[in-house]
């Protein structure tokens, strides 16, 4: 490697040793492990969707009021393919709660719901039953 900083002449070696490390920082990023203390910085809380409301102009997301009991967010999610809004009002989901705002649509989203993709490529929500509390944290 020190080789390829300073400039000397390539070989066979170098290159193979080059291709190496290229290929590795591809799989590091690719597939970045989080430490168990980077995992207890993700704050997952169960919300109940107060309401779902359609946004003007947009066909895949829905605006979703949600409550987690010390308070109500905004959450804006695609998900207007794959559910009718009967479907998700009055449900309680998980959240990832302390995740960056981000604008979608022209409205800040203050969380995001988690779902997963099925083999079919529709998308089924982590819901949960009435034993747990909107705001409880997921461990």
């Amino acid at each position: 490697m020190e080789s390829l900083k300073e400039n000397k002449p390539l070989n066979e070696s170098n290159i193979v040793q080059a291709e190496k490390i290229v290929e590795t920082k591809a799989i590091v990023q690719e597939k970045k492990l989080l430490s168990f203390d980077e995992w207890k910085n993700i704050d997952i809380r169960v919300g109940l969707i107060e309401s779902v409301d359609d946004i003007v102009g947009k066909d895949k997301l829905y605006k979703m009021s949600v409550d987690f009991a010390t308070e109500k967010r905004t959450v804006v999610a695609g998900l207007k393919l794959y559910f009718a809004k009967e479907e998700l009002q009055g449900k309680k989901a998980a959240f990832v709660f302390n995740l960056a705002p981000a604008k979608l649509a022209g409205i800040e989203s203050q969380a995001m719901i988690l779902a997963a993709r099925t083999t079919e490529g529709k998308y089924k929500v982590f819901f949960s039953d009435d034993a747990v509390a909107q705001g409880t944290r997921l461990e």
